[in-house]
């Protein structure tokens, strides 16, 4: 029975560096969104492990350094047992190849072996599994563990209780009253806002191809007014569209003089002329990702889009560019005027036809078709290739888009419904 002591300690060494060492690493890289859940689970073991998770790592510490002296004192027995000449030059044969043999064998299980079963994809799975085995370790060496923490505890700073109270009541003072949420309330902030930074994500990775007809106010949605207007047309161009800029033209929005920015009417201007400020024209095609450096480096938030002819194609503002990263930016002073109603007849919806072909998709899982076009009365007239009136139906399989009503020659209103195909067709 002596004889196998031996080898119980060598196996209880090796188990011990590959429970804690792959422990150890699965801890190490938890995402601290899942840490904080976890923690806050009561009756899981996982959670009562994660709420003292100093006194954890202490835990694995100390159980690395008793699992290497474990294996080492197993292995050099074993080994000494194996050599049939025991003198002392076989005694320290067998020191030498114990001690190498425990150094690599650890490394081999803490970094090779713990860190395949505790990699960052698999580090909660690995942590819910070994989390009984770890607790076991943990209340063994609780005595141990609560004695070193006490002692190293005599040569640190002391910590007050309400450390945390503390430091929330101190950047209460900082400017605009900062307070620091709680662990719960920076989880459920973080899990609230994933999905939305995805999807930032994939706007700023697509930006680069995003051109500046895509994101502009077309001519058709342009507030302006004629130059001989006057101040007083403006004041009431300010008060109806509650925009900060109105641009100015004379004869016709081909012939676009510039614009005039809200705050220049405390200056009690007696003519346009003195409070005009130029606009700068860029192509359509051009790229938004460039057009937004050049907003960053001429200190500018507007600017005029034409086509290829030299016409007025629209204009596009700072706020415009940065949308197309961030989504809609609205304000107090931004309405929602977009038609957008579900019916009760399944598949069958209200739409304005302003309404972009990405968002529908997106909102109503539609899938209507992609092309040179962004909104659904783009789509309509690169189907039809005339202006339609209205009333007039296009059946596009699945789709059927009845035109409801018509804004001169801008499709306003559609009724949209699609047809579910039964299993039987």
């Amino acid at each position: 029975m002596e004889s196998d002591i031996p080898y119980i300690f060598l196996s209880l060494g090796a188990v011990l560096l590959l429970l804690l060492g792959a422990c150890e690493v699965a801890l190490r890289h938890l995402n601290p969104v899942v840490s904080q859940l976890e923690a806050t689970e009561q009756k899981s073991m996982i959670g009562y492990l994660l709420r003292r998770e100093s006194q954890v790592f202490l835990t694995i510490q100390l159980g690395l350094g008793i699992g290497l002296l474990l294996f080492a004192a197993g292995l050099y027995e074993v080994l000494y047992q194996l050599l049939l000449n025991q003198t002392a030059l076989m005694h320290s044969l067998a020191m030498v190849l114990a001690a190498g043999s425990t150094i690599l064998m650890s490394w081999l299980l803490f970094l090779g072996v713990g860190m395949g079963a505790a990699s960052l994809a698999t580090s909660g799975k690995t942590l819910r599994v070994l989390s009984g085995p770890l607790l076991l370790v943990y209340l063994v060496l609780y005595p141990i563990t609560t004695l070193v923490k006490a002692v190293f505890s005599l040569f640190s700073g002391k910590e007050p209780k309400n450390e945390n109270d503390l430091l929330t009541n101190a950047l209460a003072f900082e400017p605009f009253g900062t307070k620091l949420p709680t662990p719960e309330e920076s989880t459920l902030a973080l899990l609230a806002t994933e999905e939305v930074d995805t999807k930032i994500f994939h706007n700023a990775l697509e930006f680069k191809n995003v051109k500046v007809r895509e994101c502009m106010v077309p001519r058709t949605e342009i507030d302006a007014i004629e130059l001989e207007d006057g101040v007083d047309a403006l004041r009431e161009a300010f008060i109806e569209t509650g925009h900060s800029k109105i641009l100015i033209y004379q004869d016709s929005l081909d012939n676009i003089l510039g614009y005039c920015h809200q705050f220049t009417l405390f200056k009690h201007p007696k003519t346009l002329e003195e409070i005009l400020m130029p606009m700068e024209a860029v192509p359509e095609t051009m790229l938004a990702g460039e057009l937004f450096v050049k907003f960053i480096t001429d200190h500018r938030s507007i600017v005029l889009v034409v086509d290829e002819f030299g016409g007025t194609s629209g204009i596009v503002t700072l706020e415009d560019v940065m949308e197309e990263i961030f989504g809609d930016i609205n304000d107090e002073y931004d309405e929602e005027d977009l038609l957008e109603q579900t019916l009760p007849e399944p598949g069958t919806y209200l739409f304005s036809a302003r309404q972009e072909v990405d968002y529908l998709n997106e909102a109503y899982k539609l899938n209507l078709p992609e092309g040179d076009y962004e909104t659904l009365g783009g789509f309509i007239l690169s189907v039809l290739e005339e202006i339609p009136s209205a009333g007039d139906v296009i059946t596009v399989p699945p789709f059927e888009i009845r035109i409801l009503s018509m804004d001169e020659h801008r499709i306003n209103t559609v009724h949209l419904s699609v047809k579910i195909t039964s299993p039987e067709e």
